[in-house]
């Protein structure tokens, strides 16, 4: 019986010595100086994620630092099957 090892790097032509195996090769080549840098897009409803109200950020705070800060197992649980349906 003969068991292959199917996760090994392929043998490029003129790497058959020992212990070398072929390096991935891209398809794009890099002319040096001209990396362009990186750029992503945020969208308005990640946006508008981003920016909390300030007032409801405070008044959570204190409630945690009183310890009058409870939430609801039931409302969670309401909350996850409901988000988890409108997909």
């Amino acid at each position: 019986m003969r068991i292959d090892d199917l996760n090994r790097v392929p043998v490029t032509p003129g790497t058959e010595q020992a212990g070398q195996t072929a390096q991935p090769q891209t398809s794009e080549a890099t002319v040096p100086g001209s990396e362009q840098p990186d750029q992503a897009e945020v969208s308005q409803m990640a946006q508008s994620l981003a920016a909390p109200d300030p007032g409801r950020i405070e008044q959570l705070r204190l409630e945690v630092q009183s310890g009058s800060y409870d939430v609801s197992a039931q409302a969670v649980a309401n909350a996850l099957i409901e988000a988890h349906l409108n997909e």
